[in-house]
């Protein structure tokens, strides 16, 4: 600051040396000045990514149980209403629709968020308010939902699309395991989703874990058709499936298995 108040007549009269002197000291210090806020703006700017990439992904899995005969058409219409408006949303990862193939009118939904943040923002818009009031119209129950995140050992991908949803195949298997066997069903489950995303047909596998529980779990599977799902049961690495979980349940999968159709569309 001394530098800056100096008489212009002072600096004047000084000898040469001393005036060349006083100008390096002025270029280095604006020099330090510039490299410490740069390195302030860096830092700031990297500590914002860190930040951003640290917000975990917001997931939801839920069943609507029954709908009124009467009421599904305007279900439906309603929900995949939503559905559109909200696939447009920045901070949406994807939103499904599915029924169970056997054509019962038990809907299931599924939903990923980039992060908290953009559910909630989700959840302002006139479009998930309106579809939320035919929902609550058409059920004969109650919607029950399960919130949902991602495993470390086995990353989240996001689904494939597919030109033909109608026919294709999607799978969606509750897994309740025992606590000493959670993470041999884990590594398990990791490399089947990692031979199968390179599958013929695999649109998506993806592993979650229950928010609200370390040893409850959900597989969610899409596949092209059906023809490419049953392709894929027949392979090796598959049929050994069922010896290597063996005893790691509390509950039999299969009575939480549902094969489901896209209908979001």
């Amino acid at each position: 600051m001394k530098v800056k108040t100096i008489n212009n007549i002072a600096l004047l009269r000084a000898p040469l040396v001393g005036s060349l002197l006083l100008v390096g000291v002025l270029l280095i210090l604006q020099t330090l000045a510039f490299n410490g806020n740069r390195k302030q703006q860096i830092t700031r700017k990297s500590d914002s990514i860190t930040a951003n990439e640290g917000q975990e992904t917001f997931q939801e899995l839920g069943f609507f149980g029954e709908v009124r005969e009467d009421k599904w058409s305007d279900f439906v219409g309603a929900v995949q209403n939503n559905i559109a408006h909200s696939r447009k949303e920045k901070g949406n990862l994807s939103f499904s629709l599915y029924q169970p193939e056997d054509g019962k009118l038990k809907p299931i939904w599924f939903e990923r968020f980039k992060n908290k943040a953009a559910y909630n923002y989700h959840k302002e818009q006139s479009y998930f308010k309106d579809a939320i009031t035919v929902i609550q119209q058409s059920l004969t129950g109650e919607a029950k939902s399960t919130t949902l995140q991602v495993l470390d050992e086995v990353p989240a991908v996001v689904s494939k699309t597919t030109d033909r949803p109608e026919t294709a195949r999607h799978v969606i298997v509750l897994f309740d395991v025992k606590p000493e066997k959670r993470k041999t069903f884990i590594d398990v489950m990791a490399g089947v989703a990692s031979r199968s995303r390179s599958a013929k047909g695999n649109l998506e596998i993806n592993l979650y874990g229950f928010a609200d529980n370390p040893n409850k779990f959900v597989l969610v599977e899409g596949w092209q058709s059906q023809a490419d799902h049953e392709a894929q049961l027949k392979q090796y690495h598959i049929k050994r499936l069922t010896a290597a979980l063996e005893g790691l349940f509390v509950s039999d999968p299969m009575d939480t298995r549902y094969i489901v159709k896209d209908i979001s569309e």
